[in-house]
């Protein structure tokens, strides 16, 4: 039997701009109450499944059916189309109504569309909304216990926690005494590029501090190298000819580990700076830890069981404990991502409350003197995974993906991984109590709405007791990176496993 392939569309409705803004001050929401009578500043995600697939975009096939249900403060939109592959993929995103990075015109216009197409349900389905005001009003108080029961985290505890990780970040990274002999793992070398592979804990490049760091160890062994036009002048000068900096290609944060590469002559230097800002013949690909269990199963799930469709979804072993299994399939984040003006320099998801907000904030710093602060526009982020196992880490729940990024955004990982509400575990800045803004951006209420499988308050909790205890750093590692060598054009591969 063919399965069925479903697509569904979630929209969340926030609260009046006062309620808001107390949910933004804190990290963590204490209330969540979505209402449908504000209509304009929704939130929309996407769910859909498809043919699972490396590439970026995916095309469907067959007879789609549309149905549609409200439920409390969330309207579904769920279309199912058949396909014979029984892999199962999920993708998350705005509609351009919501999209910050979709032109105002196309966003009016798609509002005007939208509203067009719910005057003419309307009139032709009196019955069926009546059927669902009556769930709505029975969904109310369960929500409403839901979200008193999400546990509160004082403000004034956030900030201490937050200052805290911050002392112990600057404490390991002086404390820490990098060397050659250990810290300096050569993954391939040759005349032109050094390869390593970064332990967690060490900065890929020096600090406000100057702390020794990876480029200071590749520098002392393969630095000062020239290019065979350069020998000559090199005969004339004491001073390297290739300095320390220009080696930098690429960077990784202090608590991610895997592969670096570096130039070692200003041709090689050239071609790759090229290579990772156009994103040609690069790619790269993580592996993570995740709080929790992701299960796909239970995201085709929800959405078929908010539609009323009814279909086989392929039979996958979702529960397995360690087995790395194709079936238990993967999915698409296409979330926009901005600087977070309440938690700088870090970032958080765009939506247009936070888009709103952060304008605010920069006319308000232009008045009171500060003249050159622009406000940066959000860009569009796409992160893929695929879930490899289902793990017990000091037996908590934790899930073992592979992350493709698309795009390559500041902690776009981080943030993508926090936003489906399974943060990567033992991130300081997006992890439990951390210096960013939880969830990506989205209050703990909202994040429970939008992810079936969101990781719950307690197992967050004790995962980062564990991760104190045991001084475990971020389980984020740049397993592969392919690209095109900068001399020869050949497609060169260089892998490392992780330690975790």
């Amino acid at each position: 039997m063919n399965p069925a392939v479903i697509t569904a569309t979630t929209f969340i409705f926030s609260p009046h701009r006062v309620a808001l803004q107390s949910l933004v001050h804190s990290s963590i929401a204490k209330q969540y109450r979505p209402t449908n009578k504000v209509k304009r500043s929704s939130y929309c995600r996407l769910f859909s499944t498809m043919n699972m697939a490396d590439s970026s975009s995916t095309t469907t096939s067959g007879v789609a059916c549309d149905a549609e249900r409200s439920t409390a403060g969330t309207r579904y939109r769920v279309s199912s189309t058949m396909k014979d592959q029984n892999s199962k993929w999920v993708r998350i995103s705005f509609s351009a109504m919501n999209d910050t990075t979709t032109p105002i015109n196309t966003r009016k216009k798609q509002k005007v569309e939208d509203k067009s197409k719910q005057n003419n349900r309307q009139s032709s389905s009196i019955t069926r909304q009546k059927n669902e005001e009556d769930a709505t009003s029975c969904n109310d108080s369960s929500q409403e216990s839901t979200t008193a029961a999400i546990p509160c985290i004082p403000e004034s505890v956030l900030r201490y926690e937050r200052q805290k990780r911050k002392v112990q970040a600057a404490n390991r990274a002086s404390n820490t005494n990098v060397n050659i002999d250990d810290h300096l793992r050569t993954v391939y070398s040759d005349d032109h590029v050094v390869v390593t592979d970064k332990p967690s804990g060490i900065l890929c490049v020096p600090g406000v501090n100057k702390h020794k760091s990876l480029l200071d160890m590749v520098f002392e062994v393969y630095g000062s190298k020239n290019d065979e036009n350069e020998e000559e002048s090199s005969l004339t000068t004491t001073a390297p000819l290739f300095p320390r900096d220009s080696m930098i290609v690429h960077r990784l944060d202090m608590d991610t580990s895997g592969i670096v590469i570096f130039a070692r002559t200003r041709l090689a230097m050239s071609k790759l700076h090229t290579s990772f800002r156009e994103r040609v013949g690069t790619k790269k690909v993580y592996e993570a830890l995740l709080v929790g269990w992701l299960d796909i199963d239970r995201w085709v799930e929800s959405t078929d069981a908010n539609s009323h469709t009814i279909g086989h979804v392929g039979e996958t072993d979702s529960k397995g404990t360690g087995e790395h299994s194709e079936s238990l399939g993967g999915g698409e984040i296409d979330l926009p991502l901005q600087r977070d003006h309440r938690h700088p320099p870090f970032m958080r998801v765009s939506t247009p409350e936070s888009e709103a907000e952060a304008h605010q904030a920069v006319k308000d710093l232009n008045h009171a003197g500060y003249k050159k602060l622009i406000a940066k526009k959000p860009k569009p982020s796409t992160t893929q995974f695929h879930i490899l196992s289902h793990e017990k880490w000091m037996g908590h729940a934790v899930t073992r993906v592979k992350l493709v990024p698309i795009t390559g955004r500041t902690h776009q990982l981080r943030v993508h991984c926090a936003a489906l509400g399974h943060p990567i575990l033992g991130d300081p800045a997006y992890g439990f109590c951390g210096e960013a803004h939880p969830n990506g951006g989205f209050g703990d209420g909202v994040a429970r709405k939008m992810a079936p499988t969101c990781a719950a308050f307690e197992l967050r909790r004790d995962v980062e007791d564990a991760v104190r205890e045991n001084g475990r750093t971020m389980c984020l590692h740049a397993r592969r990176l392919t690209l095109d060598h900068p001399v020869t054009n050949e497609e060169v591969s260089f892998e490392v496993a992780p330690s975790f």
